[in-house]
């Protein structure tokens, strides 16, 4: 994703002023950036086919799966687990849930866990900096976590180097 289509998405999300869909549309963004994760980490043998692990009715196509996926993979650490995590319950209220209200329990309790896992961040005082004026208004506590999640996740896919397939283990499975 470029810079422009990122800041696109932002201003999509700093938009929404409704909590429902901005964590519809929020943690659907983060499972997308772990799908271009794991697409980038992960050996797709044919060009041209259908992803038949990481997408449609498959073993890794799946929100909570790719989370978990990338934690075991070692490409995030345990706090970043602990806010995905939260992030997918919180999703799943709002679209399995007729009832939703930030503030009732379970989804109080969730929200506030995820605002105790990301504030303390650099990342997040960095958005909060950048995005948001002191002090919050209405949603944007929760605009500026799903932000800076996406950034976090942005960053490691830029990091994370195509792989072709270890070619010392391919040459030995070809034998």
């Amino acid at each position: 994703m470029n810079i422009d289509q990122f800041d696109s998405f932002v201003e999509d999300l700093l938009g929404e002023k409704l909590e429902r869909p901005l964590i519809i549309v929020g943690a659907s963004k983060i499972d997308d950036l772990l799908l271009s994760i794991l697409s980038k980490l992960l050996f797709i043998p044919k060009k041209n086919d259908e992803d038949d692990l990481l997408k449609g009715d498959n073993p890794l196509s799946t929100f909570s799966s790719r989370i978990k996926l990338v934690y075991r993979l070692g490409i995030i650490d345990e706090g970043l687990l602990k806010v995905l995590e939260q992030v997918r319950k919180l999703r799943n209220l709002c679209a399995h849930s007729i009832e939703f209200n930030i503030n009732r329990s379970p989804v109080r309790e969730h929200i506030s866990e995820l605002k105790k896992l990301t504030i303390n961040r650099q990342s997040f005082i960095l958005t909060r900096t950048r995005f948001f004026q002191n002090p919050f208004k209405s949603n944007e506590d929760l605009q500026c976590i799903f932000i800076t999640i996406c950034v976090i996740l942005e960053s490691i896919h830029e990091a994370v180097i195509k792989t072709t397939g270890n070619t010392k283990t391919l040459k030995i499975s070809n034998k």
